[in-house]
């Protein structure tokens, strides 16, 4: 079987998703992010100049959002 692995465009999503709850969009170390802590990610994300989502180091968005790895 073929693994698909599916990206978002971090533009893209605050151009088309910006108005709805984003709780849960995405995760990181299995920890399920709210709608507040994806807003903080991207918008960081995007100053940093990442333009995906898996260009992001995943240890940058735990110290980020103080997150506990689980």
């Amino acid at each position: 079987m073929e693994v698909h692995r599916i990206t978002t465009n971090l533009k893209g999503l605050k151009r088309w998703a910006w108005k709805n709850n984003l709780e849960g969009f995405f995760s990181v170390d299995g920890i399920s992010l709210t709608d507040k802590q994806v807003r903080e990610m991207v918008d960081w994300a995007i100053q940093k100049g990442y333009e995906y989502d898996s260009d992001i180091p995943s240890d940058e968005v735990v110290k980020l959002l103080n997150l506990k790895h689980s």
